[in-house]
C-alpha cells in the first residue's frame, strides 16, 4: 500500500518532466505547421518581395502570430526544463528565455505596432544562435554528439539572418526577399531545438526507468 501511494507523486513528477523537456520538439513542429499553413494559403507571399512577419497582418494572419507565441512559450518551458533537469548555467537559461519570450512577443506584436515588431524579433533571431552556442560549449554540453551541431546550425542561422538584414539596408544585393534568410535561420534553429527536446526527453526516460 505504501509502495503504491509513494508510486503516484513520482510517477506524476517523472512524466512532467519528461513533457517539459519534450516541449522543444512539440513547439518547433505545432509552429512549423501554422506556418506553412498560412504560406500555403498566401499566394501573394513571396520569397523574393515579402518578410515572414507580412504573415501577421492579413486575413489569416492569426495562423503566423498563433505560431510565434505558442512556439514562444513552449520554449520558455523547455528552457526552464534543461536549467532544471540538466543543470544548465543561470546566464545561458536566461538568455535563452529572454529569447523565447521576445519570439511571443514578436507574435503579440504583430508588424503593424512597427518598431516594437522590429526589436523583439532582432532580439529572438540574434539571442537565441547565441544561446545556443554558449550552450553547446558549455562544461556539461561540450562533449555531447549534439554540441558541433548546435554550433554549426547557429553559426548557419546567425550568417542568413545578418545577410538578410544586410540585403535589406542595400548593403548587399539579393534576389531572395528577408522571408527566406528569416526561414533559414528558423529551420536551423528548429532542427537544433527538436533534437535536443528528444535526446533529452529519452536520457530523462532511460534514467527514470532504471531500477532504483
Amino acid at each position: 500500500m505504501n509502495e503504491n501511494s509513494n508510486e503516484g507523486p513520482h510517477t506524476t513528477n517523472r512524466s512532467l518532466s519528461q513533457l517539459a523537456t519534450l516541449t522543444g520538439a512539440i513547439g518547433p513542429v505545432i509552429a512549423l505547421i501554422l506556418l506553412v499553413s498560412d504560406i500555403e494559403i498566401s499566394p501573394w507571399f513571396s520569397w523574393y518581395k515579402s518578410a515572414l512577419s507580412d504573415l501577421g497582418v492579413h486575413s489569416y494572419g492569426y495562423l503566423f502570430n498563433s505560431a510565434l507565441i505558442i512556439e514562444g512559450i513552449l520554449n520558455i518551458i523547455f528552457m526552464y526544463a534543461l536549467h532544471r533537469y540538466f543543470n544548465l548555467k543561470s546566464y545561458i537559461s536566461g538568455i535563452l528565455l529572454i529569447a523565447g519570450i521576445s519570439l511571443a512577443l514578436v507574435g503579440v506584436f504583430n508588424e503593424h505596432f512597427g518598431t516594437i515588431h522590429l526589436v523583439f524579433a532582432l532580439i529572438y533571431f540574434i539571442l537565441f544562435p547565441s544561446g545556443i552556442i554558449m550552450f553547446s560549449l558549455s562544461p556539461t554540453e561540450k562533449r555531447r554528439y549534439e554540441a558541433p551541431m548546435g554550433i554549426a546550425l547557429s553559426i548557419i542561422g546567425l550568417g542568413f539572418i545578418i545577410v538578410g538584414i544586410l540585403q535589406v539596408f542595400k548593403a548587399v544585393s539579393s534576389p531572395l526577399a528577408l522571408g527566406f534568410y528569416e526561414f533559414i535561420e528558423a529551420l536551423a534553429l528548429i532542427i537544433w531545438s527538436v533534437e535536443v527536446s528528444i535526446s533529452r526527453t529519452a536520457s530523462l526516460h532511460a534514467k527514470d526507468s532504471k531500477p532504483a
